[in-house]
């Protein structure tokens, strides 16, 4: 349960975009067929198999139900750091579907924040002339050289004349477009802080 909001609603567009059904939708899926679901992890159980070897079982909960996910050895050696918080996940494998349950034998997991990042190929920052400050720049730069990366970052002046320019900044101000970024910038701009996606 999630008071300020599901944790999948910030990845729409990541969702929309690679989920090929909801969990509500999994057991209309054909048996044995290749899918991509998004959710957050509702539960988590470690097992071991006849060879000691780690595997997992989660339960995975997306906005319109929750299903039952494998992940094997080979597999839960690399995502196992995934698998313990409430970080929103892109889970791909292979559906078991049968007359009772739906279940995911997973073969690959990713983050929906790596495959945003993946996505974004710049950042726009919105200004208004009369509005930008000696403060509000230094304030601009400190978040940006806390958060480097391969990202372009773009300004939209609007001028007091009305007309509006576009700034690509120098590359040394390429930025990451995590959600610690954009929830820093977002707290000096507002909603003018726009991902630019490929």
């Amino acid at each position: 349960f999630y008071v300020t909001g599901h944790p999948l609603v910030r990845y729409e567009r990541e969702v929309k975009k690679h989920a090929t059904c909801s969990l509500q939708d999994l057991a209309a899926q054909k048996d044995r067929s290749q899918i991509s679901v998004a959710g957050v992890v509702e539960k988590f159980k470690m097992k071991r198999t006849k060879k000691g070897d780690k595997m997992a079982t989660i339960r995975l909960e997306d906005l319109t139900g929750s299903t039952e996910v494998i992940i094997f050895p080979e597999l839960f050696s690399k995502a196992a750091h995934l698998l313990k918080g409430d970080e929103p996940l892109l889970v791909s494998g292979i559906a078991e579907i049968n007359e009772n349950t739906a279940k995911i034998i997973a073969s690959e997991i990713l983050t929906l924040e790596s495959i945003r990042q993946k996505g974004v190929r710049a950042i726009q920052l919105e200004l208004e002339e009369r509005r930008i400050s000696r403060d509000l720049l230094e304030d601009l730069l400190d978040i940006v050289f806390k958060h480097p990366g391969d990202c372009e970052l773009l300004f939209r002046v609007k001028a007091a004349s009305g007309r509006e320019y576009i700034i690509s900044a120098n590359e040394r101000f390429r930025v990451l477009p995590s959600k610690e970024f954009l929830a820093e910038a977002e707290s000096l701009l507002g909603d003018h802080v726009i991902p630019m996606y490929q």
